[in-house]
């Protein structure tokens, strides 16, 4: 399973139904970005905002006539008015003027605690129209690195954080080692100025890992504030309680969705006009969360401290499975999967598979090697004249040697199986998810299906991820778009049916069955329930 960074943003004791972030950076009078964009976007995200200024700047969307910044004593005092009683789950820290400015904010932030924010800084340097928005020396700069959870620049704003220039994918590399060595706890290079990249691609790196967003580029639309509108995107969906990177992903498909939505090139001014316009009408009528699969990228992760041939052969997989046919896993026999028993030996696929159960997998998880050889050998055996398609879980070399219809791996077995030699042995494959992320890590490889989990809490397996709900199992059968889905997770008889009203294509459990007295009427009542009989 994908490492999660530890992200937990505490609740706040509010007045207001909507949870709060503060926004902190200049106020753009065009509208185009600054606090004006966050404030848009954190609305958009069922987000209060409150704005704290940090200057004030005279510009269109082509030109920047003058700025004028807040003295640290004014911001101060914005401060103080607002914790007193409009406390922040998260903090979006946009331009930032000066030494002065910069210093109070971090020594703020480090004060605060129980709860402490969740803080997102996006270095603003200039404006699109080439005004200089933040002098900040290099101490001080130091500084908010090491205050800060989380730092967003581009790459113009990598190249000045670090002093060193940022041509390639090697030094794109360098300047982010640079910024960890300098105290980023975690860094987010957006990659649309990266002129080298065929792609688009941002690059999240933490402690414990490293993930690669790839959207193709866009033609279309002249559309301001995109870096503003990410980081306070992410800052929303941090407060939603998602974790660090689902928020990312979430947060570039929200820029891509809204990107989508604007015009093609004209005029400068006419192009400006008519992008505000349909923001404007965008905004009015959706809720903000990305739908639309198109709009994911494409996600590609690898541990830290991996090899350079580890880390280009999760790229490389990924990638070419997403661009060719070739890439694609057979397809399930039956895509109406139904109850997916899941049991830890034989003697349990022996018992249920007369029930005219669609699918199971094989959890074999004690034993001597050749026991377990043994054990999928006989349960391969049982099936091979029924319509029952079998799962072999983790063993894929054994799957391939002895048959099986399929294999099953979790998030860690991507990185060492050999997802070719399952594919041609012509063995179908499911893969476990637990978020956006994983998800869209594993679209790409087109499976015959993925596992969504875990819906509910679940004692069969320590779990290192939150429960998701059926709320967000329903949002992550749309994004599968077309690959079957199989929910799992702590799924019992008096949850099925509000799981099966998501549209999965089948519903696994465990205990629900395993651990029942009767564990054939269970079986029966389970089909019953989620209305698959």
């Amino acid at each position: 399973m994908m490492a999660k960074a530890s992200i937990s943003p505490a609740s706040n004791n509010l007045n207001t139904a909507l949870p709060v972030v503060w926004c902190v950076g200049g106020v753009d009078c065009s509208g185009g970005a600054g606090v004006t964009r966050d404030a848009i976007t954190l609305a958009d995200l069922s987000i209060h905002a409150c704005v704290l200024t940090t200057q004030l700047t005279v510009q269109s969307n082509s030109i920047m006539l003058s700025k004028e910044s807040m003295c640290a004593s004014a911001l101060n005092q914005q401060w103080q008015v607002l914790f007193e009683d409009t406390p922040p789950r998260a903090i979006k820290i946009g331009a930032i003027a000066n030494d002065e400015q910069a210093l109070l904010l971090s020594a703020r932030i480090q004060k605060t605690s129980n709860p402490r924010p969740f803080v997102v800084w996006d270095p603003v340097l200039s404006t699109s129209s080439g005004g200089v928005l933040s002098e900040l020396s290099e101490s001080v700069v130091d500084e908010l690195l090491n205050t800060v959870d989380i730092v967003t620049p581009n790459i113009d704003e990598l190249t000045w954080l670090t002093h060193l220039p940022v041509v390639d994918e090697a030094s794109l590399l360098n300047a982010i080692n640079r910024l960890r060595g300098k105290g980023a706890k975690s860094v987010y290079v957006k990659g649309g100025h990266a002129h080298w990249q065929k792609n688009v691609s941002d690059i999240f790196v933490c402690a414990s890992h490293t993930l690669r967003f790839s959207q193709p580029k866009y033609a279309n639309g002249n559309l301001r504030g995109t870096g503003c509108m990410l980081a306070s995107a992410v800052a929303a969906f941090i407060v939603h309680d998602y974790c660090i990177e689902d928020a990312l992903t979430l947060a570039n498909a929200y820029v891509s969705e809204v990107r989508n939505h604007t015009l093609p090139k004209q005029s400068a001014a006419a192009n400006a006009n008519a992008i505000s316009s349909e923001l404007t009408a965008y905004f009015a009528r959706t809720n903000g969360f990305p739908t639309k699969p198109e709009s994911f990228p494409l996600v590609t992760f690898h541990q830290r401290g991996a090899t350079a041939n580890e880390k280009e052969r999760d790229k490389d997989t990924l990638l070419e499975a997403s661009s060719c046919k070739e890439g694609h896993f057979p397809a399930l026999t039956h895509t109406h999967l139904g109850i997916y028993p899941v049991v830890d030996s034989v003697q349990w696929i022996a018992r249920l598979w007369p029930t005219a159960v669609k699918i199971m997998q094989l959890r074999v998880k004690q034993g001597s090697q050749e026991d377990i050889r043994q054990q999928i050998k006989e349960a391969i055996e049982l099936v091979k004249h029924t319509d029952c398609q079998l799962f072999i879980n983790d063993y894929w070399e054994l799957a391939i040697e002895l048959g099986a219809y399929g294999v099953h791996l979790g998030q860690e077995d991507i990185d060492t199986a050999d997802l070719n030699a399952i594919r041609n042995a012509g063995l179908r494959l499911g893969i476990s998810t637990h978020g956006f992320a994983e998800i869209q890590r594993v679209r790409a490889l087109n499976p015959s299906y993925i596992a969504l989990g875990h819906i509910f809490p679940t004692n069969t397996k320590d779990m290192p991820s939150k429960p998701q709900g059926v709320a967000r199992l329903e949002k992550y059968v749309q994004l599968c778009d077309g690959i079957p889905t199989v929910a799992i997770g702590g799924i019992n008889l008096s949850r099925i049916g509000d799981v099966a009203k998501t549209g999965v294509s089948g519903i696994a459990v465990v205990s629900a069955i395993t651990q029942a007295e009767h564990p054939l009427k269970a079986y029966q009542a389970l089909v019953e329930e989620a209305g698959f009989a």
